[in-house]
């Protein structure tokens, strides 16, 4: 069982004498819990990690060390105190508004998400890598050991989404630092800037993955993806279109199987079930576009 917030509050030292202290219970987060402190004048953020985080992946001494690194170029929270054995991470408290799931967003918004994506790819190397691959292939063997019912088509599926994942491998992009996690809820906008928290599956990858994890949920038309592409190259350039587009059906299906998995974690959660069917109906319609032959062939590398 996770702890409770009163009992990850005793085990921060941070707090042992502060003179006022009060907490209230903060929305978002799945399979976490959050709640904001204010201890003494200053607000703070303390993240109670569920149970079973290693069924989906999650390295809390990577992600701890990992959130470091993306602090110091400004984009993530500053870590306060972190305690891995027991889940427990705090953070200072982000001011603004996280932008909604599923929601496409306006210009000066997707530029300040581009802005904090730049700086973070270009920041600190992290700790430890992220590859789609490897993190679809430990999702399908933790939703079988689990007993998890899984679409009739999930080899299928897998054997196209793996497929298209291996050819853009081919092209060897350069590892950046990569969140891994762009959805909405993760996002803080001030109207200034955009911050970004749950850095659970960051690690050393590939952008185009970064791009395709945030189009999922906040582009979903042509028009859209050639936007966000345009204002994080400044053009939309050679294949740079193919990969996203091709890299959207590699992150639609770890969506929806992130959510087979968690099922694992939180097995009561209907919503879950509901969300990840979703995910899977983009995938199949991603890989059913009649330009996905063209997109493959403008992402191989010509001998």
């Amino acid at each position: 069982m996770p702890l409770t917030i009163d009992e990850a509050i005793a085990r921060i030292p941070l707090w042992k004498r502060a003179a006022t202290l009060s907490v209230a219970a903060l929305p978002g987060g799945i399979t976490n819990q959050n709640y904001r402190v204010d201890a003494d004048g200053q607000a703070f953020v303390v993240r109670i990690g569920a149970a079973g985080a290693e069924l989906l992946g999650i390295d809390r001494r990577r992600e701890y060390r990992c959130m470091v690194a993306a602090s110091r170029t400004g984009v993530a929270p500053e870590v306060v105190y972190v305690r891995p054995r027991d889940g427990i991470l705090v953070t200072r408290f982000l001011t603004g508004r996280s932008l909604a799931p599923g929601r496409p967003v306006p210009p000066q918004v997707r530029e300040r998400v581009v802005r904090a994506m730049h700086r973070y790819h270009a920041g600190p190397a992290f700790a430890g890598s992220f590859s789609p691959t490897r993190t679809l292939e430990a999702y399908r063997a933790a939703a079988r050991a689990g007993r998890t019912r899984l679409p009739r088509d999930i080899d299928i599926l897998y054997e196209q989404v793996l497929g298209i994942a291996s050819a853009l491998r081919r092209g060897r992009p350069t590892p950046h630092p990569c969140h891994n996690d762009l959805w909405g809820p993760n996002l803080i906008d001030d109207g200034r800037r955009v911050r970004i928290v749950d850095w659970e599956y960051a690690g050393m990858g590939d952008i185009s993955f970064d791009l395709a994890n945030f189009a999922i949920y906040h582009c979903s038309t042509d028009t859209a993806d050639a936007a966000l592409l345009a204002t994080y190259f400044g053009r939309v350039r050679g294949p740079a279109l193919a990969r996203l587009k091709l890299m959207k059906s590699v992150a639609e299906l770890r969506e929806a199987m992130w959510y087979m998995v968690a099922l694992r974690v939180s097995p009561a959660r209907r919503d879950f079930v509901d969300a990840a069917a979703t995910h899977f109906e983009r995938c199949r319609q991603a890989l059913d576009d009649p330009r996905l032959p063209g997109w493959l062939q403008a992402v191989t590398p010509r001998a």
